[in-house]
């Protein structure tokens, strides 16, 4: 299974480049990488056009360029194959390798999706590889949510709500930092 860290937003609200935010010293990248290391053979990270300073990183394939998570998705599963992705995004940093082990577990032939706070997280998922022909036709059609593939995914619950936070403003990162990680 390959690991893809999505870093490659424009951080609108977060006034920066989100994914290069630390963490107890520790980028929002990497606490990523780190998270799906457990479940991965490698981990791939899409960032922003131009940012690109590892050989792990990568931008979004130009035609899909600026068409959010699910073209950073479709890259990776096109410039590295395998059978299996974990989807990881960045703005996630309380979120532990556990959540990604439960999902591997839960795993058969279609996508496996995280479900927290009431709500479905599509990208804290694994997704087969048979379903990049799926959202490459979406992106071509113009359509950039993950959600709308969703219909025959296995849903796991979780009951630890902050795992699943995400950080989009500056004050949402200023409360992360008065957080402790378990």
């Amino acid at each position: 299974m390959i690991g893809i860290v999505l870093a490659g937003g424009k951080s609108r609200r977060f006034g920066s480049p989100k994914w290069q935010a630390c963490y107890e010293d520790i980028s929002f990248e990497e606490r990523a990488r780190q998270t799906l290391v457990t479940t991965t053979t490698s981990q791939w990270s899409v960032v922003p056009a131009g940012q690109s300073m590892t050989s792990y990183q990568l931008e979004d394939d130009m035609e899909w360029r600026g068409m959010g998570p699910l073209a950073g998705i479709v890259t990776v599963m096109r410039h590295v194959p395998a059978e299996w992705y974990a989807i990881c995004a960045c703005d996630t940093p309380l979120l532990p390798s556990p959540v990604y082990e439960r999902l591997v577990i839960e795993r058969e032939n279609q996508p496996v999706v995280a479900y927290a706070d009431n709500r479905i997280h599509p990208l804290i998922a694994l997704y087969p590889r048979s379903i990049l022909s799926q959202f490459e036709a979406a992106l071509r059609r113009g359509e950039r949510a993950v959600m709308p593939h969703l219909t025959e995914a296995t849903i796991v619950s979780f009951a630890e709500r902050d795992w699943f936070k995400n950080v989009n403003t500056p004050s949402d990162y200023e409360e992360l930092l008065g957080k402790e990680v378990e």
